[in-house]
């Protein structure tokens, strides 16, 4: 049996102690060398960097200062572990929640801004759209499928263009968020039923069959006209019908 060689006690005191340069506030260590001053710059700007990147709305609401201060904190007090681009614009979302640092509407912001992020990197494979020529009633062996990046949203704002608008709304505003076959990201401001249907959708482990959509919508949706509201959702690539065999 081999054993894992255990780390020096010095170069583990070492290591804590370039991390804890690394992290420090620029007021909080006066003593660092000209390489661990330039180094500690470039991690701070390649942060800045993600956060304006992924959240431009966030911190266009923001000067440059508070910008700068909200990265000094998260180098200072998060320990993430990931370095990619993606990873530290997860890491951001995941500090401002449990450090609490946002209002509900800024945070909400933010997770939106990271969601069009998510769904812009998905590397899942979009559908070309199909027409569907034929009411529910007469297709048979078909299967519903949702948009393999479509997310769903709840808003304390509505979207215009992509942005939120402050006028007087209400609590919630229900939205999918996806990017079509040509790779450009949509936002669809949704109904409760939308709501309800596509979630159950998105949810689902295996297809769902048209009958058990049709079952699904004669239970709990008896007025709502279920071609019309496939034709809608295809149409704006929200979903997709696969037919087997």
């Amino acid at each position: 049996m081999s054993l894992s060689p255990a780390v020096p006690a010095s170069l583990a005191a070492a290591q804590a102690e370039f991390s804890a340069r690394l992290r420090a506030s620029g007021a909080a260590d006066k003593s660092c060398t000209r390489g661990m001053t330039l180094y500690r710059n470039i991690i701070r700007e390649n942060i800045s960097d993600v956060l304006q990147n992924v959240f431009p709305l966030f911190c266009c609401k923001r000067d440059k200062s508070a910008v700068y201060q909200l990265v000094d904190r998260f180098v200072n007090q998060h320990h993430s572990t990931q370095p990619e681009f993606h990873q530290i614009a997860t890491e951001l979302l995941l500090f401002v929640r449990e450090k609490e640092l946002l209002s509900p509407y800024d945070l909400a912001l933010v997770e939106y801004e990271w969601l069009i992020y998510a769904v812009e990197i998905d590397d899942s494979e979009v559908p070309f759209p199909q027409p569907i020529r034929q009411k529910p009633a007469r297709l048979h062996n078909v299967d519903v499928i949702p948009n393999p990046t479509l997310r769903i949203i709840a808003l304390p704002f509505w979207l215009k263009e992509g942005e939120p608008c402050d006028e007087e709304i209400p609590l919630h505003n229900y939205y999918a968020v996806y990017r079509k076959h040509n790779n450009e990201i949509y936002q669809k401001r949704l109904h409760l039923t939308d709501v309800h249907l596509l979630s159950g959708l998105n949810n689902q482990t295996t297809a769902v069959s048209l009958e058990q959509l049709q079952t699904q919508v004669a239970c709990s949706f008896s007025t709502l006209p279920l071609h019309v509201w496939l034709e809608a959702n295809n149409n704006d690539e929200l979903l997709s019908l696969k037919y087997r065999g």
